[in-house]
């Protein structure tokens, strides 16, 4: 990280220290100043068009990282500190803090005063609370956006005009990986709700494992509680698949909105089953009778469209999904492609058109395979032709690496699954569950829909 110093803030206007960091005047060779500046930038650019992904933007235009090193132009973790400046800022609403009145609420100008009250959520070693070090480095984190693994980010488990009671955690962590996992049920009906409910939980358990090793403070996986949010999110819902369905994935913006209460739970379980070494072993019943009324409340419409936009702006809805969600959606679709052979693959499907590109990547006619590659695809009506060979040479680009490690299509179907899997979980954005910003720059994977013959 770039080195902080309590004497690199400069005490001047907004005004002034913009035209001489601008100017090269002033070098940017701290944290504390890059702060100072996305202080300024943000003061206004996070409420307006698209929030922190222009302020992120605007910083590197002109080269300026929170990051150094691997971490220079990380792009979560650039916008990991726009989005905590957001928090400050918001912190001085009335819906935060009743005693807090327009007087409180800081100007442009008074960064220094900004940054003392709020140095916990903004100093250079703020980010180690959130991220796990091996998280943020991976590649795809660098390129996308992503939300925090070890907690929530600051203020954001509920609805932003409600202020969070429950204190510091990862009350979130379970809802949003249930909420994937029930809506790539109601897409994959190749794939029976038990099969995909024990895809779910055990890749769970792996990643809070993995996690754990390095961060014991992490919550240990509770089968009862995973169980819980599955059922909430109606993993087991029998009806059609709708088009909403193949919407990217919204979990954020509806906690936002309201529509879910993390602390649900409460209503049915103690506190002490809840968190009981019986309840992490195996689904344990409901010691409550379920009648607690939440406090939580549906904002409702129009109200809720203001929020998705202040959610986006804000930094509180990612890019890019959690680890958990990402292998979850690598072994579905590893399980979809299961015993198929190549000849047989149904292009109707995600899971197979990714297999099929794997497949021609191990081509030395890669020319005339990718030709019968895109014309399957398109009868299959799942992509238009003038986007298919791009979308096709993008997921090439993904996966050529691995490739190359292999040289030889493996031989067995094992092999092939576990290869197509592995690649999937260290690129989930070509799943495309998640939106991007009109000004990312990153290739959108998304794929036309379909109401019937449905795939991740």
């Amino acid at each position: 990280m770039i080195q902080a110093g309590i004497t690199s803030i400069i005490s001047t206007s907004a005004e002034e220290f913009c035209a001489s960091v601008e100017s090269g005047e002033l070098p940017v060779d701290s944290h504390d100043r890059v702060l100072q500046i996305a202080y300024i930038y943000s003061y206004d650019g996070l409420w307006d068009d698209h929030g922190v992904f222009n302020v992120v933007d605007k910083l590197h235009a002109r080269g300026w990282s929170f990051g150094q090193g691997d971490l220079k132009f990380n792009r979560t973790l650039d916008i990991f500190y726009l989005a905590q400046i957001g928090a400050g800022i918001n912190r001085y609403s009335e819906d935060y803090n009743e005693d807090y009145t327009d007087d409180d609420f800081p100007s442009i100008d008074d960064f220094d005063k900004f940054y003392a009250q709020h140095h916990q959520l903004l100093n250079q070693d703020a980010w180690r609370q959130y991220y796990s070090p091996s998280f943020l480095a991976q590649a795809t984190s660098a390129r996308l956006f992503r939300l925090p693994d070890l907690q929530d980010a600051t203020d954001s488990s509920g609805p932003p005009w409600q202020m969070q009671q429950k204190g510091i955690g990862h009350f979130t962590k379970l809802p949003r990986w249930a909420y994937n996992a029930a809506r790539t049920a109601r897409r994959s009906p190749n794939l029976s709700v038990a099969t995909i409910t024990q895809i779910a939980l055990s890749t769970l358990e792996q990643t809070i494992s993995r996690l754990r090793k390095d961060h014991p403070s992490v919550q240990p996986y509770s089968a009862t509680q995973a169980s819980f949010w599955l059922k909430r999110m109606k993993i087991g819902f029998p009806g059609p698949t709708r088009k909403t369905e193949w919407r990217p994935n919204q979990f954020d913006v509806y906690a936002a909105q309201g529509g879910y209460d993390m602390c649900e739970w409460e209503a049915h379980y103690s506190p002490k089953l809840w968190d009981s070494m019986e309840a992490r072993v195996a689904p344990l019943e409901p010691d409550l009778d379920g009648t607690r009324k939440s406090k939580i409340r549906w904002c409702g419409m129009p109200d809720g469209c203001a929020v998705e936009w202040d959610v986006r702006r804000r930094g509180w809805e990612p890019e890019l999904g959690s680890e958990e969600e990402i292998e979850f959606l690598a072994a579905i679709a590893a399980k979809e492609t299961e015993g198929i052979e190549v000849g047989d693959l149904d292009y109707a499907m995600r899971s197979h058109m990714l297999l099929g590109v794997m497949h021609v990547a191990f081509e030395t006619e890669r020319e005339k395979h990718i030709e019968d590659l895109k014309r399957a695809m398109v009868e299959a009506g799942r992509i238009d032709e003038g986007k298919a060979e791009q979308w096709i040479q993008e997921v090439l680009m993904v996966m050529e690496p691995y490739v190359r490690k292999g040289d030889v299509w493996p031989a067995s179907r094992e092999n092939r699954g576990e290869l197509l899997r592995h690649i999937l979980a260290e690129n989930g954005q070509v799943f495309a569950r998640w939106k991007l910003p009109p000004t990312s720059k990153e290739f959108d994977f998304k794929l036309n829909t379909k109401e019937k013959d449905t795939s991740i």
